[in-house]
């Protein structure tokens, strides 16, 4: 085969060109620190690296956003859980000292207001948020358990079907014919009239009625479905009950209850008549009263369901679509009523975060599970004991006052009258200083249930964070792996590179030189 002086040229050239191409290749290394630049250099580098970026793109999604938030949403629940154990112990204490009624009627007072401002604080941990988001209310975390002080509660009404445990019913007693100061300066007048005597006072008695409390204070029967100012869906208010075979319970002997209000809750003969089987709603304080007949039969049922309507809201209400199932109507900008319908998913609402590969962790805590229509009856029902007793005191002193004063002094029947509300009502003060005693007796152990209860909860949020921590540990060992790997698979070392370089570089110079010389000569140069 003859070779020409052009084929020898055009090798060279062509030659030079592939250690320039390298030389450019060793460049781009160098100043990128990658092996290639595009996939099609090395497919098996560049499919690789795919799936490594993948990888690393995850795990720094776990390491730097989602464990973040869940240890976040961990400790804003823990600060909460532990706010809310201060307050339960505290009032737990309460509990302790009024079973002995170690209280002064100074004290009663100011503890009275302190029952008040818990219950405000037990709504105001429920309210508790993350980023925007309320950490207690299941799914519906763009809404407050609670109602809060900026929200206009007019505009809502609610239909709530609550579910009642038949071993939540109870026995209460009750003062009747209790002495109204207001009426004795009446029964005064009456006794003077009539030798000491007075024909409308009435001697106090005392009752025990057995009840059951729905939800919320300040219950109806009736609720306005369209919007134009008038409750035209009335007699709401039932009582369904089913047996232990799950038959319905037949009690329309004993319903349509008598739903009652007054603007002077102490009328305590009208709400505590449960004679003839009657059942009394007391709107004001959302109790359901009845006599020992209704409670044998209500206590040996499996369920019991009450429907009623809730109009009034205020702040620290908490909200009916977090607990029941229930219909909310709203009033809208034009004044018309926007109707939602709400059920309580089976299972709970537990939101999870993917924290690694396949693997999530529930972050969020339902607030229900511990603040809820429970906790604040017991409240209210220690408030309550404590009023009526301090009421009772408030009375038996000035019926006490009114031995020194003046205008009755010389009149004996007048006395005589005194002498007998005294008497009366220092057996009302006795009673209800007893029932004072057996409402915060009772409450010890409902309080210590409710303590109990967070206490488990703290103990599965602090198991869920010591599961997270050890998830954190594994993602960032995880994490550094891969990224080694990836670096292995993409990255060229600096002095390999300019190893690399150098001897690209040689190459290239050395082509260029041999190629001069090579091009330089002509066909004089074989003459």
């Amino acid at each position: 085969m003859r070779i020409t002086n052009q084929m020898v040229s055009g090798n060279a050239l062509r030659n030079m060109q592939k250690s320039m191409e390298r030389v450019d290749d060793k460049t781009k290394q160098m100043t990128s620190g990658k092996k290639i630049q595009q996939a099609s250099e090395d497919p098996v580098i560049a499919v690789r690296a795919l799936k490594l970026r993948t990888t690393v793109n995850q795990l720094t999604q776990y390491k730097e956003k989602n464990i973040p938030d869940a240890t976040s949403w961990y400790n804003i629940t823990t600060t909460s859980l532990d706010n809310i154990t201060s307050r339960l112990t505290q009032i737990y204490e309460y509990c302790v000292q009024g079973s002995t009624d170690s209280f002064n009627t100074e004290d009663r007072s100011a503890i009275i207001d302190t029952l008040k401002q818990f219950q405000d604080m037990l709504a105001s941990e429920g309210n508790s948020t993350y980023a925007g988001r309320y950490i207690f209310s299941g799914y519906k975390t763009d809404r407050s358990l609670a109602y809060t002080e900026t929200e206009d509660t007019d505009v809502y009404s609610y239909v709530i079907k609550q579910s009642i445990d038949p071993k939540q019913l109870d026995t209460k007693n009750v003062v009747l014919n209790g002495l109204d100061y207001d009426k004795a300066d009446d029964y005064i007048s009456e006794a003077v009239a009539n030798s000491g005597s007075s024909a409308s006072y009435k001697k106090i008695d005392k009752e025990m009625v057995y009840r059951l409390n729905v939800a919320y204070e300040n219950i109806d029967d009736e609720v306005d479905t369209n919007g134009d100012g008038t409750k035209d869906a009335t007699g709401l208010f039932s009582i369904n009950a089913l047996d232990a075979e799950g038959n319905p319970i037949d009690l329309s002997a004993y319903l349509p209850p008598n739903v009652l209000s007054s603007d002077k809750p102490a009328d305590v003969e009208k709400y505590y008549d449960v004679s003839d089987g009657k059942i009394q709603v007391i709107k004001e304080t959302g109790e359901v009263i009845f006599d020992e007949d209704v409670y044998n039969i209500l206590k040996t049922a499996k369920s019991i369901e009450v429907t009623y309507a809730k109009n009034d809201f205020s702040a620290g209400d908490l909200r009916p679509e977090h607990y029941f199932d229930c219909t909310q109507y709203k009033t809208q900008t034009d004044g018309s009523r926007k109707v939602v319908d709400y059920e309580q998913p089976e299972g709970g609402q537990e939101i999870y975060y993917e924290v690694n590969f396949s693997q999530s962790i529930k972050v969020n805590t339902e607030g229900r599970e511990i603040i809820n229509s429970e906790t604040e009856n017991d409240i209210n029902d220690l408030i309550y004991a404590l009023k009526a007793l301090q009421d009772a005191e408030n009375t038996q002193k000035k019926i006490k006052d009114m031995l020194n004063d003046d205008q009755y002094t010389d009149n004996e029947n007048a006395v005589k009258m005194i002498n007998e509300m005294l008497s009366d009502i220092d057996v009302e003060v006795a009673v209800k200083k007893e029932n004072m005693q057996k409402t915060f007796s009772a409450n010890i152990a409902n309080f210590q249930k409710y303590l109990d209860e967070v206490s488990a909860m703290q103990s599965d949020v602090g198991s869920r964070m010591t599961k997270l921590d050890m998830i954190e540990t594994r993602v960032r060992e995880q994490l550094a792996s891969f990224k080694e790997l990836k670096s292995q698979n993409e990255d060229v070392e600096s002095d390999v590179a300019i190893t690399n370089l150098n001897e690209a570089n040689l190459a290239f110079n050395a082509a260029l030189a041999a190629t001069g010389s090579i091009i330089d000569k002509t066909l004089l140069d074989y003459i």
